[in-house]
């Protein structure tokens, strides 16, 4: 594993808060890393995998990642993305007294007002004292926000990750499971006992892995009967019905989001 680093962005403890944007193409990562500050992280466009504290969690533009200062984390791009990160220290964390989720890395909808916030963070016609109370709103919209599902266990196991790298970077989810297992260099006996003990099940885990990418698909306006049948389910009901067990919502809740 590459050695940790920390990739900390330069502000003063006067201003408190900075933010950066990078723009990244699929299949690329970003080895694990740290920041002295807290981190939001949210993409205008495109899908993440992010790594932290031994969990995985899949983030779309639906939704923005808080991660506490000094939480190693690293992230997979799984479709090209749009990365806008804000970081505050942790003096200007405390201000906000009443933000209990500020030491637990956590998932939150991004909002109408909380994607404004982010944007005006980059734009140079406000002043700097504004854009401190924009940052500080953000804060305390964290605060007030409840966390969300978005975890995605992944496997730990070198040749379990290459069997599905074909699902979640190809979306090939058709593959049959003797393929995967090919991959796997495992029978398809093995490769399913492997992965229930290393990740849990696999059907399971394929199910939770389709919905959370569709997420991408819906926000660049892909109709749902054309994203259910390119995540390989039977039909678009099927889909939905899948997507309402996981999400707690339909998928047109999702479009023009």
């Amino acid at each position: 594993m590459p050695a940790t680093i920390d990739k900390a962005p330069r502000h003063s403890e006067a201003v408190g808060w900075s933010c950066t944007a990078i723009d990244y193409q699929q299949g690329e990562e970003d080895p694990p890393h740290y920041h002295r500050e807290g981190q939001l992280l949210y993409a205008t466009r495109g899908v993440m995998l992010v790594k932290t504290e031994g969990k995985s969690w899949v983030i779309p533009p639906q939704r923005a990642l808080w991660i506490p200062p000094l939480h190693e984390h690293s992230y997979q791009i799984l479709s090209q993305t749009h990365l806008r990160a804000v970081y505050f220290s942790r003096p200007f964390i405390e201000q906000c007294d009443a933000f209990v989720h500020k030491e637990d890395v956590h998932v939150i909808s991004t909002t109408p007002l909380l994607k404004i916030l982010i944007s005006s963070l980059f734009e140079q016609h406000y002043s700097k004292q504004n854009q401190r109370k924009i940052a500080e709103l953000l804060v305390n919209l964290f605060h007030e926000a409840q966390p969300l599902a978005a975890e995605l266990p992944m496997p730990e196991k070198v040749p379990l990750l290459l069997a599905i790298r074909p699902l979640i970077i190809e979306q090939r989810w058709n593959l049959p499971m003797s393929d995967l297992a090919d991959i796997a260099l495992l029978s398809e006996r093995s490769f399913t006992r492997l992965f229930k003990a290393d990740t849990g099940s696999f059907r399971v885990w394929k199910q939770r892995a389709r919905i959370y990418l569709a997420l991408d698909l819906l926000a660049k306006e892909v109709s749902i009967k054309q994203v259910a049948y390119q995540l390989g389910f039977s039909s678009p009901a099927s889909f939905t019905a899948a997507f309402r067990s996981i999400t707690g919502s339909v998928p047109r809740d999702f479009k023009h989001y």
